[in-house]
């Protein structure tokens, strides 16, 4: 497992020059806005990672983190990084806009990153892992902790059902970032899969 996570590290490393991984607790802004957001989010501070540019700041210090567990999560975050380079300011503030109103952007760059989480779930176990790995993306976005950022479970599916059709078919895996994250997580050269 560590040398997966090497590798994935690697390529965020590669995309992502100055690469840092900081312990949420350790910034002073992010333990306020951890207490700010406690009534909706309880678990801001202990569970989620935010990514803002080159800064990946998770819920613990990076070694106290499984390998696995922090492969995977470097893995959807760089989706966030590329997507931040690629669209700047744009990002930020269609993301950053994301009160409850039903159908927000944030829904759209949390799709695109949580394609890799299913990708890995259908590498882990197949089509029944991506299945369940669904559902549960379907209470993540229609529910509190993206501030409701899609309305209601069917719709939610619904939204996701492409993404999902996608990592079955292996779709997903012949486009970028995508198909470099699955070589990295695999260990393979991209152009062998």
């Amino acid at each position: 497992m560590r040398k997966r996570l090497d590798r994935i590290h690697l390529l965020c490393q590669q995309n992502v020059p100055g690469l840092r991984l900081v312990n949420k607790q350790h910034v002073w802004w992010m333990r306020w806005l951890g207490w700010a957001l406690k009534p909706v989010v309880p678990e801001f501070s202990s569970r989620f990672t935010t990514v803002i540019g080159n800064t990946v700041y998770l819920p613990d210090d990076p070694e106290n983190l499984s390998p696995n567990m922090l492969a995977s999560t470097l893995a959807h975050e760089l989706v966030h990084q590329l997507d931040q380079q690629r669209y700047g300011v744009v990002f930020y503030l269609t993301y950053g806009f994301g009160l409850p109103t039903g159908r927000t952007m944030r829904a759209y760059w949390e799709r695109r990153a949580y394609a890799v989480d299913l990708m890995l779930a259908m590498e882990a176990g197949g089509p029944d892992s991506v299945r369940r790995t669904a559902n549960r993306l379907v209470e993540i976005f229609c529910g509190p902790s993206y501030f409701w950022m899609w309305s209601g479970r069917m719709s939610a599916s619904e939204y996701l059902r492409p993404v999902v059709e996608d990592v079955l078919d292996g779709t997903l895996n012949t486009r970028e970032p995508y198909r470099s994250i699955l070589a990295a997580w695999r260990g393979v050269d991209p152009e062998l899969l």
